[in-house]
């Protein structure tokens, strides 16, 4: 695996609030949760026998009290609140993301998994965003422009996801 340094720098605001909690995720941030005490964002490579290679945006999130409960939460309510989608501005453009659970996520004390499918230049793209959550602090993994329907492998995914969750311990 190799990582480099990285801060997302998108802006995105959805149409529905109910639905905003889903792509804050993309962002590593959590309304529901507040301003977070200190981050660390990365993207990981995973490379590995039978995983193929996947390009994952990393954040380590550290939260007050239990605000990180909150984070997971108001992604699980917004799972709920939103099945059929929802419009949000994206950089100033207006587009429209489907809204999928991915149950694969876990570890830590709680997990949540969406996959958020958008048009980005003409095209679609899925994002397949994982947050797991030990004690105050929130894991987010965000794996970006996946074929549409598509999900990263999983022994890709945990590749990333296992290390970082074991830091938290």
């Amino acid at each position: 695996m190799s990582s480099q340094n990285t801060t997302p720098r998108a802006k995105v605001t959805a149409d529905d609030a109910a639905c905003q909690p889903l792509v804050d995720s993309l962002l590593f941030t959590s309304a529901s949760a507040g301003s977070p005490a200190a981050t660390v964002n990365q993207v990981v490579i995973a490379t590995g026998a039978g995983a193929g290679a996947a390009g994952v945006r990393t954040a380590l999130v550290a939260y007050r009290d239990s605000d990180a409960v909150l984070a997971i939460d108001g992604v699980q309510t917004a799972l709920k609140a939103c099945p059929a989608g929802f419009s949000a501005v994206l950089n100033g453009a207006r587009t429209r993301f489907t809204v999928a659970p991915d149950n694969r996520a876990g570890g830590g004390q709680q997990a949540a998994g969406v996959v958020l499918t958008n048009t980005v230049e003409g095209s679609l793209e899925s994002n397949d965003v994982w947050l797991v959550r030990r004690g105050d602090v929130v894991a987010y993994f965000v794996a970006e422009g996946l074929p549409v329907g598509s999900r990263v492998p999983l022994a890709a995914m945990t590749a990333v996801t296992v290390p970082q969750v074991r830091k938290l311990s």
